[in-house]
């Protein structure tokens, strides 16, 4: 492919510039944002202007920003880092239990991490399957207690277990919660944060 000339950007993730692309190159080919991980099928993104290097941003990964604060982790400020800090060059997202090679936003002092996108799940989903929204919630403790004993959450969208180390949605009026890839079934999309 030829690359028109266009204006050059800079990113802290990467150093070589990078130009921004209006859409995708091919739709047969699979291309992976390096930010996120996840396959990018369209839309405006940044590539390297290498003919070697593979990196790219979809739009999204490329504005986020160098330091949040999350909810989920009050205490402490999170910071964006472009490859995971551990010697074994993957992180467990605190959110959701899987793995990433990617970004990261990142507490030093806590080892604590979350994937960019569990970073900006909305705080409220609705569903056209469930009667009232959907509150993001950081964990299962105390949330649904019976009188003696703490009750274990169980997705009502596919009636497995919600684990109680794991991010969760939940309607506290009918006592019953789903998981996030269950209540998400629309393709990744990253929010402001």
């Amino acid at each position: 492919m030829e690359i028109p000339p266009t204006e050059e950007f800079n990113h802290f993730s990467h150093r070589h510039p990078l130009i921004k692309i209006s859409d995708i190159l091919d739709e047969e080919d699979q291309v992976i944002c390096s930010g996120c991980d996840h396959d990018l099928s369209s839309g405006p993104a940044y590539m390297c202007t290498k003919i070697n290097c593979n990196f790219i941003l979809h739009d999204p990964c490329f504005d986020l920003p160098r330091q949040i604060k999350h909810k989920s982790h009050p205490k402490h400020t999170l910071s964006l880092r472009f490859f995971p800090p551990y010697n074994d060059g993957e992180f467990t997202c605190d959110a959701c239990g899987n793995s990433g090679h990617a970004f990261t936003f990142h507490c030093d002092k806590c080892k604590f991490d979350l994937h960019v996108e569990c970073a900006s799940l909305p705080e409220i989903e609705e569903r056209e399957d469930h009667q009232h929204p959907l509150t993001l919630c950081y964990n299962s403790s105390n949330l649904f207690v019976g009188k003696e004993v703490e009750v274990d959450v169980m997705c009502y969208v596919c009636k497995n277990g919600v684990g109680k180390s794991c991010w969760f949605y939940c309607c506290l009026a009918c006592k019953c919660g789903a998981h996030l890839d269950c209540v998400s079934t629309q393709e990744i999309q990253l929010l402001d944060i």
